[in-house]
C-alpha cells in the first residue's frame, strides 16, 4: 500500500504554553484515519531554514521530525503540537519558535500509538517534557474511575500544566532543570511507588538512557508483564532524530 502524499498545513496559532513548552496549531486537509486517537504521532517536513522553501523531494533532503498530536479536530481540520524546548534547539523547535500565523509546514500521518488505554486494572505514566504531550493526551481519555500514578518530569516549576484527568490518577511533578544531563528521578520514583493490586497498564517515554534503565528494571526486577508495558525512547541527549533512531533500535530492541 502506498503511503499518502504529504500535505501542506498552515500555522493558525503560535503560543508559549509554559517556559519550556511551545504550542503550534496547524490547519489543513486532514483526512479521517483510524490512527487519529490519543497519543497519535505525526511527522513534520520542515521548510528550509535559510530560504523558507518547502520541498517534499527526497533529493533536497528536507528535515523530517516526529511529534505527538496533542489535540486534533477533523471537523475544524486542525492539529495541535507541543514542542519541548531544549538547548540547543533542534530544527523543529527552531522552526516552531519562529513560526507565525500563515507559516507553512509539510505534514504526514497520523501513526497510531502502540498502547491500549482500555487494558489493565490501574495505570502508571512516566514522561519527561518530550513525552508529556502523549502522556497527558492518554490520561485525558481514561474513565472517571481510573486510578494510578503519573510521574511527570519538567524542566521548571512553571512547566507544570493544569490537567483534566481522573481524580484517581495521583500526579507527582519531578523537577529536572538540566535536561541535557541524564535523569534518575523517574526510576527512583517508580521504585518507591506503593503499587495497587491488579495488573498495571504502563506508559513510559522519554530520553533513551533513562528509558533503558526503566525498561531493565521492569523486565528484570519487577513483576510487570511485558504485554502491558509501553516503553519508548523519544530522544537521546546529544543526538539528532536520525541518529537517535539507530541508537534506539540497537539499545531497546
Amino acid at each position: 500500500m502506498n503511503r499518502p502524499s504529504p500535505k501542506v498545513l498552515e500555522v493558525i496559532k503560535s503560543e508559549r504554553l509554559t517556559p519550556n513548552m511551545h504550542r503550534i496549531t496547524l490547519q489543513g486537509p486532514l483526512t479521517p484515519d483510524p490512527n487519529w486517537r490519543a497519543g497519535s504521532y505525526v511527522k513534520l517536513i520542515l521548510p528550509d531554514p535559510e530560504t523558507g522553501a518547502l520541498s517534499f523531494d527526497k533529493a533536497d533532503k528536507p528535515k523530517v521530525r516526529t511529534y505527538t498530536a496533542r489535540k486534533f479536530d477533523l471537523k475544524e481540520q486542525t492539529v495541535t503540537i507541543d514542542f519541548a524546548i531544549h538547548q540547543p534547539a533542534g530544527p523543529a523547535t527552531s522552526w516552531a519558535l519562529q513560526a507565525q500565523v500563515g507559516s507553512k509546514v509539510g505534514f504526514m500521518g497520523p501513526g497510531g500509538l502502540k498502547m491500549d488505554p482500555s487494558l489493565g486494572d490501574w495505570y502508571l505514566f512516566a514522561a519527561d517534557m518530550a513525552a508529556l504531550p502523549a502522556a497527558i493526551s492518554l490520561m485525558e481519555t481514561l474513565g472517571k474511575n481510573a486510578r494510578g500514578y503519573a510521574l511527570l518530569e519538567v524542566t521548571d516549576e512553571l512547566d507544570k500544566q493544569p490537567l483534566n484527568i481522573p481524580e484517581g490518577i495521583e500526579v507527582q511533578w519531578l523537577l529536572h532543570p538540566h535536561p541535557e544531563q541524564k535523569s534518575q528521578q523517574q526510576l527512583e520514583a517508580i521504585k518507591n511507588l506503593p503499587l495497587f493490586r491488579g495488573q498495571p497498564n504502563v506508559f513510559v517515554a522519554g530520553e533513551l538512557s533513562t528509558i533503558r534503565e526503566i525498561k531493565s528494571y521492569f523486565l528484570n526486577e519487577s513483576d510487570m508483564e511485558a504485554g502491558y508495558l509501553y516503553i519508548s525512547s523519544y530522544w537521546k541527549i546529544g543526538l539528532k532524530e536520525e541518529d537517535h533512531k539507530m541508537a534506539k533500535r540497537a539499545i531497546l530492541s
